[in-house]
This record gives C-alpha cells, structure tokens and sequence, in this order.
C-alpha cells in the first residue's frame, strides 16, 4: 500500500479544549489542490482498551451500563481509557478489574481500530480474555449495574436482535466470534 499523504494539513486552531480532548479547525489542501477550510476534527488525548472476558466453560461476561449521552441501556464489554504510561493491555486487565471484579490468566490482542476515522484520531484496542476468574467486588459501581454470563448462543442472539448498541462491544465480539474465540 501506498504511504503518502495525499491531503496536506495547512493549519489547525483549537476551539475547545479539554482534558479529555480538543475539537479543532483544520485547513487542508486536497490532492486535486482544493483547499478545505474549517474542517472539525476531534483530537482525543485518550485511546481505548475493551475485553472479551471469557470463562473456561466459553461464556462471555457483559457488563450492564447506562449511557446518559444515548439514554440507553444494554449489556457491554469491559472498556475504557488508557491512563498516562499504560498499555493496552494493562488498561484492558484494569477496566476487567474495576469492572467486573475479575481478573484474567492471559489476554490476546485482536487488534486496533479507528471507530469514526473520518472526524476523529480516538483508537480502540480489543483484546480476549482467557482464565477469567473472580477476584473481588466490581469497583466501578457508577458505571456498572451488574453483571451477567452468557452463551455463545446468547450473545449472537444479542447481536441478531440488535441489543449490544455499544460500538466497542458490537466490534469486539463480532471481532472475537469472527477470529474462533467463542
């Protein structure tokens, strides 16, 4: 694959900014030498770790969340941020954790992805988790109702149905179903 840059960024203002992330004007010459002005751009300072926890008996564990900005509710995957100097993977082991109060004999990177790579640079790294076993008290209880094993069989149902809304979620196990984990 080719590894130029076709589009040139000419400038960029911040118009907000946030710990969490900057939304910027950006102006770029296009390859046929346009130019586009003004185009929003949404600069995370965060990238993303989601975890398939799996059981030795080949169920999944969902987390039961609430999403305000939606003001929906469904079963998801563990997931969150990465903190300063954390990897992906640790931030998958931690979000498993504080989550769901287990933990994880080993973890498995299926991969990395760019949920809306047209307005934003957010990445979502996606991991399986194997020898998953409890090892204390959910300890993100603003974040999580409860939580809940499924089947294999329950989980594509889920996803027939149209019940795991959440992008992360839906990826990560259309991704861990699609590579043979469960």
């Amino acid at each position: 694959m080719d590894s130029s840059k076709p589009w040139t960024v000419l400038a960029r203002r911040v118009i907000y900014a946030s710990d969490w992330l900057d939304l910027q004007h950006v102006d770029l010459r296009l390859p046929d030498g346009a130019l586009l002005r003004d185009f929003h751009f949404v600069d995370y300072k965060h990238n993303a770790a989601g975890v398939v926890p799996m059981g030795a008996d080949g169920h999944v564990l969902l987390i039961d969340h609430y999403r305000f900005q939606t003001d929906t509710r469904g079963w998801e995957i563990p997931a969150g941020r990465l903190d300063a100097g954390e990897t992906p993977a640790q931030a998958a082991a931690r979000e498993l954790m504080e989550e769901t109060g287990h933990r994880a004999a080993s973890f498995k990177e299926l991969g990395k992805y760019f949920p809306v790579h047209g307005s934003s640079n957010l990445a979502f790294h996606i991991f399986v988790a194997r020898g998953v076993t409890r090892a204390g008290e959910i300890k993100d209880t603003n974040e999580v109702s409860g939580l809940r094993w499924f089947t294999p069989v329950e989980v594509r149902d889920l996803i027939a149905r149209n019940e795991i809304l959440d992008g992360l979620s839906l990826t990560g196990l259309l991704w861990a179903m699609g590579q043979g984990e469960f």
